[in-house]
């Protein structure tokens, strides 16, 4: 007797395969070249792996390829376009000072004068700001900013640890930074207070003179 195949058993028993995705990039810039299954790109050297999520939305153009590039940092997809901050990171994140780190290779570099009362702000020479590298750093490899110029980072200036009592909300395009610095003037702030913001970047410093 032919013996009945149960269709649900079947599919329980005998889960399609996951497909795993791959980006090709350009070793120079980072720019993404082709997605699709890795099974197809398996000669080429220099690729990414992609969860599905993302390259699928590529895949059906919701994201444009043109718009994808690897962080060589970390060996991850970014996506540049103008960014919403709140869509870039819906977490308040402290600014570290600068005496209370170890972090010697910072994205985004603020200093506070309060003689002169001005804060300056500026991006590292790794991205084509203003700030200097430390010379173990030297000479500096240039990285492209990840994120579209246009993008706006918004920084709280609030009591000191606690984010709810804003003294000063100050808005600063990427555009801004690139190949110049930015200062705030007329800032007059209490001997303690605290710096706050959305992530763009990874690591933010302020140093207090």
């Amino acid at each position: 007797m032919e013996e009945e195949l149960n269709i649900d058993t079947w599919l329980i028993n005998n889960p399609a395969p996951t497909v795993e995705y791959a980006m090709v990039y350009d070793p120079e810039s980072g720019q993404g070249l082709s997605i699709g299954p890795s099974h197809a790109f398996e000669s080429e050297k220099y690729k990414i792996p992609v969860d599905s999520e993302k390259a699928e939305l590529i895949i059906n153009g919701k994201i444009r390829l043109s718009s994808c590039f690897v962080d060589f940092r970390n060996n991850s997809l970014e996506i540049t376009e103008v960014k919403n901050i709140f869509k870039i990171d819906d977490v308040l994140h402290r600014v570290i000072s600068k005496q209370w780190t170890e972090i010697d290779r910072p994205d985004i570099y603020i200093t506070y004068d309060r003689s002169k009362c001005t804060m300056k702000f500026e991006l590292t020479e790794e991205f084509n700001g203003t700030k200097k590298m430390p010379k173990k750093y030297q000479p500096v490899s240039k990285r492209k900013v990840l994120w579209d110029g246009e993008t706006v980072m918004n920084f709280l200036i609030t009591e000191y640890n606690d984010p709810n009592i804003l003294y000063s909300m100050l808005a600063i395009k990427i555009s801004d930074l690139s190949g110049k610095s930015k200062t705030i003037k007329n800032l007059e702030l209490p001997d303690k207070f605290s710096l706050y913001t959305r992530r763009v970047f990874k690591n933010y410093i302020i140093e207090h003179k």
